[in-house]
Protein backbone atom coordinates (compact mmCIF):
# COMPACT_ATOMS: atom_id res chain seq x y z
CA UNK A 1 0.00 0.00 0.00
CA UNK A 2 3.10 2.29 0.75
CA UNK A 3 4.24 1.49 -2.66
CA UNK A 4 1.42 2.08 -4.24
CA UNK A 5 0.79 5.72 -2.63
CA UNK A 6 4.33 6.48 -3.25
CA UNK A 7 3.78 5.74 -7.03
CA UNK A 8 0.78 7.76 -7.02
CA UNK A 9 2.20 10.99 -5.66
CA UNK A 10 5.31 10.50 -7.58
CA UNK A 11 2.94 10.55 -11.35
CA UNK A 12 1.05 13.37 -9.68
CA UNK A 13 4.28 15.18 -9.01
CA UNK A 14 5.19 14.37 -12.61
CA UNK A 15 2.11 15.55 -13.95
CA UNK A 16 2.79 19.09 -12.51
CA UNK A 17 6.06 19.82 -13.78
CA UNK A 18 5.63 18.92 -17.09
CA UNK A 19 2.52 20.61 -16.81
CA UNK A 20 3.77 23.83 -14.98
CA UNK A 21 7.48 23.61 -16.40
CA UNK A 22 6.58 24.83 -19.76
CA UNK A 23 5.07 27.82 -19.35
CA UNK A 24 8.00 28.91 -17.27
CA UNK A 25 10.48 27.54 -19.78
CA UNK A 26 13.19 30.18 -20.51
CA UNK A 27 13.73 29.91 -24.36
CA UNK A 28 17.71 30.20 -24.79
CA UNK A 29 19.11 31.18 -28.57
CA UNK A 30 21.95 29.13 -29.07
CA UNK A 31 22.96 30.33 -32.30
CA UNK A 32 21.66 33.04 -35.48
CA UNK A 33 22.62 33.75 -38.84
CA UNK A 34 24.32 37.01 -38.27
CA UNK A 35 25.34 38.00 -41.84
CA UNK A 36 23.59 36.60 -45.12
CA UNK A 37 24.31 37.66 -48.48
CA UNK A 38 22.15 36.70 -51.32
CA UNK A 39 23.55 37.20 -55.05
CA UNK A 40 20.84 35.94 -57.73
CA UNK A 41 21.32 36.57 -61.42
CA UNK A 42 18.90 36.75 -63.67
CA UNK A 43 20.44 36.09 -66.89
CA UNK A 44 21.14 32.37 -66.15
CA UNK A 45 18.92 32.14 -62.73
CA UNK A 46 22.57 30.84 -60.85
CA UNK A 47 21.90 31.53 -56.90
CA UNK A 48 24.91 31.99 -54.71
CA UNK A 49 24.58 32.10 -50.83
CA UNK A 50 27.47 32.87 -48.22
CA UNK A 51 25.87 32.26 -44.68
CA UNK A 52 27.67 32.85 -41.41
CA UNK A 53 26.13 30.82 -38.23
CA UNK A 54 27.38 32.98 -34.91
CA UNK A 55 27.62 30.24 -31.47
CA UNK A 56 25.50 32.66 -29.12
CA UNK A 57 26.56 30.78 -26.05
CA UNK A 58 29.08 29.94 -23.80
CA UNK A 59 29.40 26.14 -24.97
CA UNK A 60 30.15 25.14 -28.39
CA UNK A 61 27.54 23.97 -31.00
CA UNK A 62 27.90 21.80 -33.52
CA UNK A 63 24.83 23.38 -36.08
CA UNK A 64 24.17 19.53 -37.97
CA UNK A 65 21.32 19.16 -40.19
CA UNK A 66 19.85 22.55 -42.10
CA UNK A 67 18.19 23.97 -44.46
CA UNK A 68 17.28 26.61 -47.43
CA UNK A 69 13.64 26.74 -48.92
CA UNK A 70 12.60 27.54 -52.13
CA UNK A 71 9.43 28.38 -53.67
CA UNK A 72 7.77 29.77 -56.59
CA UNK A 73 4.53 31.96 -56.25
CA UNK A 74 2.44 32.80 -59.15
CA UNK A 75 -0.86 34.50 -59.42
CA UNK A 76 -3.85 33.50 -61.78
CA UNK A 77 -4.05 36.25 -64.53
CA UNK A 78 -6.69 38.04 -66.59
CA UNK A 79 -5.02 38.23 -69.68
CA UNK A 80 -1.61 39.83 -68.50
CA UNK A 81 -2.88 41.00 -65.17
CA UNK A 82 -2.71 39.29 -62.11
CA UNK A 83 -5.55 39.04 -59.40
CA UNK A 84 -4.68 40.04 -55.74
CA UNK A 85 -4.58 36.84 -53.45
CA UNK A 86 -4.87 34.31 -56.32
CA UNK A 87 -1.23 33.17 -55.36
CA UNK A 88 -0.59 29.54 -55.93
CA UNK A 89 2.96 27.78 -54.40
CA UNK A 90 5.11 25.12 -56.14
CA UNK A 91 8.47 23.69 -55.80
CA UNK A 92 11.74 25.14 -57.67
CA UNK A 93 13.63 22.70 -59.49
CA UNK A 94 17.42 23.26 -58.74
CA UNK A 95 20.33 21.89 -59.98
CA UNK A 96 24.57 22.22 -60.04
CA UNK A 97 23.90 22.65 -56.04
CA UNK A 98 26.80 22.72 -54.10
CA UNK A 99 28.02 23.40 -50.55
CA UNK A 100 31.39 24.46 -49.28
CA UNK A 101 33.51 26.19 -46.84
CA UNK A 102 37.21 27.49 -47.79
CA UNK A 103 38.58 24.02 -49.58
CA UNK A 104 35.84 21.91 -47.24
CA UNK A 105 33.14 20.52 -49.01
CA UNK A 106 29.91 20.19 -46.82
CA UNK A 107 26.93 17.34 -48.00
CA UNK A 108 24.26 18.70 -49.31
CA UNK A 109 21.27 17.19 -51.18
CA UNK A 110 17.61 18.48 -52.97
CA UNK A 111 14.51 17.48 -51.57
CA UNK A 112 10.70 18.50 -53.52
CA UNK A 113 7.87 18.74 -51.26
CA UNK A 114 4.42 19.60 -52.64
CA UNK A 115 4.74 23.42 -52.90
CA UNK A 116 8.11 24.03 -51.85
CA UNK A 117 12.52 23.00 -52.02
CA UNK A 118 14.23 22.16 -49.67
CA UNK A 119 18.31 22.32 -50.17
CA UNK A 120 19.47 20.02 -47.11
CA UNK A 121 23.28 20.75 -45.71
CA UNK A 122 25.25 18.95 -43.15
CA UNK A 123 27.63 21.02 -41.09
CA UNK A 124 29.49 18.94 -38.18
CA UNK A 125 32.26 21.15 -37.42
CA UNK A 126 31.85 22.67 -33.65
CA UNK A 127 31.66 26.76 -33.45
CA UNK A 128 33.51 27.81 -30.11
CA UNK A 129 31.85 29.82 -28.11
CA UNK A 130 30.61 33.21 -29.40
CA UNK A 131 32.37 32.26 -32.64
CA UNK A 132 31.39 31.88 -35.91
CA UNK A 133 31.02 29.34 -39.10
CA UNK A 134 31.09 30.73 -42.46
CA UNK A 135 29.84 28.68 -45.97
CA UNK A 136 28.54 28.88 -48.75
CA UNK A 137 25.54 27.86 -51.04
CA UNK A 138 25.42 27.77 -54.91
CA UNK A 139 22.89 26.57 -57.44
CA UNK A 140 20.75 26.77 -60.51
CA UNK A 141 17.15 27.34 -60.38
CA UNK A 142 15.80 29.49 -63.94
CA UNK A 143 13.04 28.91 -62.92
CA UNK A 144 13.00 31.28 -60.29
CA UNK A 145 13.13 34.32 -62.96
CA UNK A 146 10.01 34.83 -65.13
CA UNK A 147 11.30 35.97 -68.69
CA UNK A 148 9.14 38.18 -71.41
CA UNK A 149 9.74 40.04 -74.12
CA UNK A 150 10.86 43.36 -72.45
CA UNK A 151 10.22 42.65 -68.70
CA UNK A 152 11.66 39.55 -66.44
CA UNK A 153 11.47 39.54 -62.99
CA UNK A 154 12.31 37.10 -59.80
CA UNK A 155 11.00 36.64 -56.31
CA UNK A 156 13.06 35.22 -54.16
CA UNK A 157 11.71 33.85 -50.51
CA UNK A 158 13.87 34.47 -47.56
CA UNK A 159 13.84 32.55 -43.79
CA UNK A 160 15.45 30.25 -41.41
CA UNK A 161 14.37 28.26 -38.26
CA UNK A 162 16.96 30.75 -36.25
CA UNK A 163 16.98 34.70 -36.55
CA UNK A 164 18.92 36.21 -39.86
CA UNK A 165 20.94 39.59 -38.11
CA UNK A 166 21.73 40.75 -41.35
CA UNK A 167 20.72 39.70 -44.58
CA UNK A 168 21.84 41.55 -47.84
CA UNK A 169 19.96 40.45 -51.35
CA UNK A 170 21.47 41.32 -54.51
CA UNK A 171 19.62 41.05 -58.32
CA UNK A 172 22.10 41.01 -60.51
CA UNK A 173 20.97 41.52 -64.44
CA UNK A 174 22.55 43.29 -67.86
CA UNK A 175 18.72 44.73 -68.21
CA UNK A 176 17.53 47.79 -66.47
CA UNK A 177 15.98 47.41 -62.85
CA UNK A 178 13.07 48.80 -62.67
CA UNK A 179 10.91 47.89 -60.22
CA UNK A 180 11.60 46.16 -56.50
CA UNK A 181 9.43 45.22 -53.54
CA UNK A 182 10.58 45.89 -50.96
CA UNK A 183 12.13 48.74 -51.60
CA UNK A 184 16.30 48.71 -52.02
CA UNK A 185 19.18 50.29 -50.59
CA UNK A 186 21.06 51.72 -53.72
CA UNK A 187 21.51 48.44 -55.78
CA UNK A 188 20.54 45.28 -52.94
CA UNK A 189 17.62 45.24 -50.23
CA UNK A 190 19.07 44.57 -46.81
CA UNK A 191 16.77 43.28 -43.64
CA UNK A 192 16.88 41.24 -40.52
CA UNK A 193 14.19 38.34 -40.58
CA UNK A 194 13.13 36.03 -37.43
CA UNK A 195 13.13 32.72 -36.89
CA UNK A 196 10.40 30.77 -38.81
CA UNK A 197 9.38 33.90 -40.32
CA UNK A 198 9.14 34.12 -44.40
CA UNK A 199 9.58 36.99 -46.47
CA UNK A 200 9.33 37.29 -50.35
CA UNK A 201 11.70 40.18 -52.38
CA UNK A 202 10.75 40.47 -55.75
CA UNK A 203 12.93 42.64 -58.33
CA UNK A 204 11.48 43.37 -62.29
CA UNK A 205 14.46 44.47 -65.23
CA UNK A 206 13.65 45.74 -68.32
CA UNK A 207 15.32 45.28 -71.73
CA UNK A 208 13.82 49.54 -71.54
CA UNK A 209 15.94 52.33 -70.34
CA UNK A 210 12.72 52.83 -67.57
CA UNK A 211 13.05 54.41 -64.50
CA UNK A 212 12.28 52.90 -61.08
CA UNK A 213 8.71 52.42 -60.81
CA UNK A 214 6.06 52.34 -57.98
CA UNK A 215 4.00 49.23 -60.02
CA UNK A 216 5.18 46.12 -61.71
CA UNK A 217 7.01 47.42 -65.32
CA UNK A 218 4.82 44.87 -67.45
CA UNK A 219 1.32 46.26 -66.01
CA UNK A 220 1.89 49.39 -66.18
CA UNK A 221 3.68 49.32 -70.00
CA UNK A 222 1.29 47.08 -71.07
CA UNK A 223 -1.98 48.33 -69.31
CA UNK A 224 -1.17 51.92 -70.88
CA UNK A 225 -0.17 50.61 -74.50
CA UNK A 226 -3.87 48.90 -74.25
CA UNK A 227 -5.06 52.57 -73.05
CA UNK A 228 -3.42 53.69 -76.12
CA UNK A 229 -5.10 51.72 -78.19
CA UNK A 230 -8.38 51.44 -76.94
CA UNK A 231 -8.59 55.45 -77.21
CA UNK A 232 -7.53 54.91 -81.03
CA UNK A 233 -10.43 52.71 -81.54
CA UNK A 234 -12.71 55.20 -79.65
CA UNK A 235 -11.79 58.05 -81.81
CA UNK A 236 -11.58 56.34 -85.13
CA UNK A 237 -14.81 54.88 -84.68
CA UNK A 238 -16.21 58.18 -83.55
CA UNK A 239 -14.69 59.83 -86.76
CA UNK A 240 -16.09 57.26 -89.30
CA UNK A 241 -20.27 57.81 -87.35
CA UNK A 242 -19.61 61.38 -88.08
CA UNK A 243 -18.33 60.46 -92.00
CA UNK A 244 -21.18 58.47 -92.22
CA UNK A 245 -24.15 60.36 -94.42
CA UNK A 246 -27.64 60.82 -92.22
Amino acid sequence: MIRLRLAVVLVALFIIVVSVAPSNAVIVKVEDISNYKVTVNTDNGHVKCEITIKNLINNPVVPGVGELRLQKQEPRKILIFPIPNTNIAKPVNVSNVKAYSGKMSIPVKVIYKKDYTVIQYEIWTPIEPKKSFSFTIEFDAPELVDRGILFKSVTIPIGADVDIAHLELKPVSSWHLCYASPKMNDDRWIAKIPANHMEFFTAEFSSLPLPMLPVRGYVAFWGSLMIIILIIAVVVRLKRQKNVPQ
